[in-house]
């Protein structure tokens, strides 16, 4: 095994792919038809509304990256905000690792689904064998996983606006626009964020990224630009071509919207919704090891878990663990229980972050940041703030099941630092 470092390989436009293919493939094709359901013709307007409150979010996540371009993303940041309490930023690293493996297990199963316009295979083996063969592409090396990447959300892309030429030649295309805004489009939003979840996994790279400081908040800002575009389209679309009722009760949702209108289409379409889930599924393993193997190399988990392949320079340790997290997951089956799951989860990461960069600001206001967030009162920037309480009336909207998982999970977190702490022989980091 080699030395503890990644090789810098990553320019702009594979990292806008990275967070483009995360973001589409994780919201569009596996939680559209569930969120149709809460907010109805408004769905559109659920899209935007969690696109707002993830671009002050993103805001956080730009400066700090810039600040700190390392893998371990969350975990760094609050190691330097809170350098006393170590077990809060292991609790939270690992808290959006499971996030991660959570993604990875909803787009799994979406993934299945899908499948099953081709082939009649059980969803449990189909999804377990997607997580399986794409550790091993993470394994393999970032090249490799880019190149693939890349393919993917460009078929992707060609998928959703195959979809929105279908609604556009609707005659109920555009009439939702019409919808007035109700408390239905802030819960729905509250699952529609899953959807923009994964411009926040880009950070994870930065240890791959060439000149992270401007090449990080760039991708960032353009992969929520390119995905809010997309996903606006796509849910006008989406409930002119079939009612928002119909579409809450299957979990093919864009496939079975585009029956209606052409079969063959369809097919194609669900065709395309394969290689959009599976590339999220990708792209979930590849950063969930990046962050475990931020957080064991610091020495708030165990050394094994940051060992790499010497050649390659992957954290193969990690990526399995990160496969065992998403496989565990996978039984609980329900595709808006781990969306809900792996939406909170983040919500709780959020908050953190946004908290990390107020802090930041009061006791480190000379570091060098490439890129700031504007617009501050008293030295306490103003979307920050905004954004720790859009995450907080989030927090709210889930069900009941959701929230008792997702702070069992930071719980957990914590706990398993605690314990590794406990046991290990080397208490001096």
């Amino acid at each position: 095994m080699g030395p503890m470092g990644l090789q810098r390989t990553l320019g702009l436009s594979m990292l806008t792919f990275y967070g483009t293919g995360m973001i589409l493939g994780a919201g569009i094709y596996s939680i559209i038809g569930k969120a149709a359901g809460i907010s109805g013709d408004g769905l559109w307007q659920g899209f935007l509304l969690a696109a707002a409150v993830s671009l002050l979010t993103a805001m956080s996540y730009a400066e700090l990256s810039t600040m700190f371009p390392t893998a371990g993303g969350e975990y760094v940041y609050l190691r330097r905000a809170f350098a006393g309490q170590r077990w809060l930023a292991a609790s939270v690293g690992i808290t959006v690792t499971f996030a991660g493996c959570a993604s990875v297990a909803t787009v799994a199963i979406a993934f299945a689904g899908y499948l099953h316009h081709f082939v009649d295979w059980p969803n449990l083996t189909v999804a377990l064998s997607l997580i399986v063969f794409f550790t091993a592409i993470n394994i393999l090396g970032i090249k490799q996983s880019s190149w693939i990447n890349a393919i993917f959300t460009v078929i992707e892309i060609s998928g959703l606006i195959l979809f929105v030429w279908l609604g556009w030649n609707s005659p109920d295309f555009g009439k939702a626009l019409l919808v007035q805004p109700n408390m239905a489009t802030v819960s729905s939003a509250a699952l529609i964020v899953f959807a923009y979840l994964g411009f926040e996994n880009i950070v994870s790279l930065a240890e791959e990224v060439k000149q992270p400081e401007k090449t990080i908040p760039r991708a960032i800002f353009l992969s929520l630009l390119i995905s809010t575009l997309l996903y606006v389209f796509v849910s006008l679309a989406a409930v002119s071509l079939m009612p928002p009722d119909q579409l809450a009760q299957t979990d093919s949702a864009l496939t079975d919207a585009a029956m209606i209108s052409s079969a063959r289409l369809a097919g194609v379409l669900g065709g395309i919704a394969l290689f959009s889930t599976a590339n999220t599924a990708l792209i979930g393993l590849i950063t969930a090891s990046r962050i475990l193997f931020g957080i064991s190399r610091d020495g708030s988990l165990p050394k094994v878990l940051s060992k790499t392949l010497s050649k390659r320079k992957t954290p193969w340790v990690a990526a399995l663990v990160s496969l065992t997290v998403a496989a565990l997951l996978l039984p609980l089956g329900r595709v808006e229980v781990l969306a809900g799951i792996a939406s909170f989860s983040t919500m709780i990461a959020f908050i953190a972050v946004n908290t990390t960069l107020i802090v930041l600001r009061r006791t480190q206001p000379d570091a060098k940041r490439p890129f700031r967030v504007p617009l501050a009162v008293a030295r306490i920037p103003v979307f920050p703030v905004l954004a720790v309480g859009s995450c907080l009336v989030f927090l709210f909207q889930f069900d009941s099941e959701v929230p008792f998982i997702g702070t069992a999970a930071f719980f957990g977190s914590a706990g398993l630092y605690f314990l590794f702490r406990r046991f290990r022989t080397d208490k001096s980091v």
